[in-house]
């Protein structure tokens, strides 16, 4: 380990000293308003050699629109400080909105695809985001966090999805335990989404997208003053997309319309207040399409292909409230309060072919499953805290104290009825007819499952921390958040009119937090920190007592670095992750579970983002990832290898290189282009089941589907015409690569899911 951490720091002090060698001053034209003030990384602002952009003075140090910047001032998702990026003691990454923009991306898991050490899976149809060989289970909103899926019985039980990325400044990434900010979660890391905020001054936005596969998307934002003094403030921003898609289905579609106001109450109180509606119809492939056939040999299936009904849809539509009130007191001390509601809906009907064992052309076994789903949540979120600053031994250090209160009830409506036959049917992949499957009547009496089953999670948590400033060189983070969570579940069957009994779990935990940086120069510094992170779980031992929760320890340590102050930022990390007390078969009881599962998780993160020179920006990033069982993890399931040592993710990649650069040409007048491009690599990656062992007991050998690594490439032009209006071409999958998506239950005979093929869009979009 020591080995390793030398050779990471002299390669991240090697690779900072060759950026500091070239980082003469750059002047640059900042399209968005720049900030004065001492405390801001970017202190040095660009110009360009003509004229010196107009300087305004803005209260969000790390807002994104405008600045045309692919990183960002300061970040709050690690520790809620608001910290720059080299003076946070963990991994962090930001998406500006620039970035957003340059690769027109519309929904929060196409944007981290492009994120540093992300990987994105796809589950039953559903994108999940993974982080060190994590699944995000939590996800926050401007500092809220709430669950990701809110499900009680897995991916289909969904009831809401990500609000459209139009309504975001920037998405902030964490690689490592959130424990400062959240609780109930795994160890891998979390996103913050951080909402657009009302503008002054009038500005007015609108786009009109093009794309391959009939992609149609508008959008329309417009802020403004709305009294004469400017003391209040709104924006209001709506999205209109036909989303179409490359294979046998019908197109989806999604609405969305949202506003937010701020009131200055007093010259030192905030009042802001937020609607955002969505509705979004899409038809989802749950099941994807088999792999190989009985001889191992790959089907090689043409990526349009779709095994469902034409009946098949689902629909999600989602009201989120929130409101936010912030005074400050002095200079130093800030108090707030933020509320969240957020009451979402979600309706999923399927008949769709699935079946685990390759697929035989001549006698296919597989058959025609038909599931419906009416789920709903409502979760509200209270947080409130106080920040502020204090005077020690003759340096200024930073507190914060917060509290937050959460509830979140999931409501899911399971019906399944008998599947059907492909003989039956006369189908088969090479003679599909998705007008061929009548769909059922869902409340009929043949249902083999009609259950409604409600889940309540309520949370509790104080937060308190300090970041001591030893000197002017030396920082330490030393805080903690002391969580209680509850889960109160139960089921109904509406077959036989029973109803369960309630199923109470109630844990709290202490998770610790500590942080420390040396800058040991001007632009460079070293870190160390140490992060935890809990979660109850259900499974009960031999004596019947719910087990302790699940808990992550995550310990990293790295150099990071900022040139043409704070323009441009660098970092590279070793980190390791252990999750103990994990639920596994009881050994000597197979009904019951015990808390002895361990897995670790180890990596180097590295990651450049920001600008090179003035007209030249840049995300890259390098993850290397591999997580192994310490302790054998016996389960009731034979076809996975859970023994100690044996590889805990095999569908993560363990390496991960993800790039996007753009130039900016200056042309006559106003008139601009800029050129982009980019790389998404990752390294081989399977389900995780084991070859010959799926089917025991069955005469049908089984094959295990790999995908080798691959890389995509992406492309971006944009011609700026004048100063309100711009044309550009988004090229995804330049190559048109086929590949599948990372899926952790993928056999030969299903949960294969194609990526995209390459694609085209043309935007227009005008600006005042």
């Amino acid at each position: 380990m020591r080995y390793k951490l030398s050779i990471a720091l002299a390669v991240a002090l090697s690779v900072n000293t060759l950026c500091a060698a070239n980082s003469t001053d750059l002047n640059k034209t900042n399209d968005a308003a720049t900030t004065q003030n001492s405390t801001s990384p970017n202190d040095q602002t660009f110009a360009s050699d003509a004229n010196l952009a107009e300087v305004q003075v803005v209260s969000d140090l790390s807002k994104t629109e405008g600045t045309g910047s692919y990183t960002a001032d300061r970040m709050n998702t690690a520790t809620g400080l608001g910290l720059s990026i080299k003076e946070t003691p963990q991994s962090v990454s930001v998406l500006s909105n620039q970035l957003i923009k340059d690769l027109n991306l519309k929904d929060v898991n196409s944007a981290l695809q492009y994120a540093p050490g992300i990987a994105v899976r796809n589950d039953s149809g559903r994108l999940r985001i993974n982080s060190r060989g994590f699944d995000v289970d939590n996800i926050q909103e401007d500092g809220i966090a709430s669950s990701v899926s809110s499900s009680v019985q897995g991916p289909l039980g969904y009831s809401k999805e990500f609000t459209d990325l139009e309504f975001y400044d920037r998405v902030e990434v964490l690689r490592g335990a959130a424990g400062l900010t959240q609780s109930n979660g795994e160890p891998g890391g979390t996103v913050n989404l951080v909402r657009k905020r009302p503008t002054s001054e009038f500005a007015f936005n609108t786009s009109l997208n093009l794309g391959s596969w009939d992609n149609y998307r508008g959008t329309f934002d417009i802020s403004n003053s709305l009294n004469e003094s400017g003391s209040v403030r709104g924006r209001l921003i709506g999205v209109l997309s036909k989303n179409g898609t490359y294979k046998h289905y019908r197109n989806g579609w999604r609405g969305a319309l949202g506003g937010i106001f701020e009131f200055d109450l007093t010259d030192k109180t905030l009042l802001t207040a937020g609607l955002i509606w969505q509705k979004t119809s899409e038809v989802y492939d749950i099941y994807g399409v088999p792999a190989l056939d009985k001889d191992g040999n790959n089907l090689n299936l043409d990526r349009k292909s779709y095994f469902g009904a034409n009946w098949n849809n689902s629909i999600y539509e989602k009201y989120n409230a929130f409101t936010e009130i912030s005074h400050q007191f002095n200079d130093d001390y800030k108090a707030y309060a933020k509320l969240n509601y957020t009451k979402s809906d979600g309706i999923i009907k399927f008949g769709s072919m699935g079946g685990t064992n390759p697929y035989d052309p001549a006698a296919p076994s597989h058959d025609i499953r038909l599931q419906k789903y009416d789920n709903g949540s409502k979760e509200v979120n209270l947080k409130l805290g106080v920040d502020g600053k204090y005077e020690l031994f003759g340096q200024k250090h930073d507190i914060f104290v917060n509290g937050s209160l959460s509830k979140e009830k999931f409501v899911e409506h399971d019906i399944r009825m008998p599947s059907i036959s492909l003989a039956s049917l006369g189908l088969g992949i090479y003679n599909w007819s998705s007008s061929a499957i009548a769909e059922p009547n869902w409340g009929g009496t043949n249902a083999t499952l009609n259950k409604t089953f409600t889940k309540t999670i309520y949370q509790q948590a104080l937060t308190a921390g300090t970041r001591y400033n030893f000197s002017d060189e030396w920082h330490m983070i030393l805080g903690g958040r002391f969580a209680r969570v509850k889960y109160d579940s139960f089921n109904e069957n509406h077959k036989t009119g029973a109803r369960s009994a309630n199923t109470y779990i109630t844990k709290s935990k202490f998770s610790p937090y500590a942080g420390l940086t040396w800058d040991f120069s001007k632009d460079h510094s070293w870190y160390v920190s140490y992060a935890e992170i809990f979660k109850p779980q259900s499974a009960t031992d031999a004596n019947k007592n719910v087990l302790e929760p699940v808990v992550g320890y995550n310990i990293e340590t790295g150099v990071k670095s900022e040139f043409l102050g704070g323009a441009l930022n660098t970092a590279v990390a070793l980190f390791q992750i252990i999750q103990e007390n994990r639920a596994i078969t009881d050994p000597n009881n197979s009904n019951y579970s015990i808390a002895e599962g361990k897995v670790r998780s180890r990596g180097i993160d590295a990651e450049i983002s920001g600008s090179i020179t003035e007209r030249w920006s840049v995300m890259a990033g390098y993850t290397f990832n591999k997580s192994i069982y310490l302790k054998s993890e016996r389960k009731t399931s034979s076809n996975v290898d859970y023994n100690k040592g044996a590889d805990a993710k095999k569908y993560i990649p363990r390496h991960m290189f993800k790039l996007y650069t753009s130039y900016e040409i200056p042309l006559v007048g106003t008139q601009k282009l800029s050129i982009g491009t980019g790389v998404r690599y990752q390294s081989k990656t399977s389900g995780i089941y084991m070859k010959d062992n799926m089917s025991s007991g069955s005469a049908i050998k089984y094959y295990v589907p790999e995908q080798k690594g691959y890389a995509l490439w992406d492309a971006n032009i944009n011609y700026l015409i004048n100063d309100n209006f711009s044309v550009g071409l988004i090229v995804k999958n330049i190559t048109d690569k086929k590949y599948f998506y990372n899926t952790h239950n993928r056999t030969a005979g299903m949960n294969n899911f194609y990526g995209d093929p390459r694609s085209f869009t043309l935007s227009f979009n005008y600006k005042y």
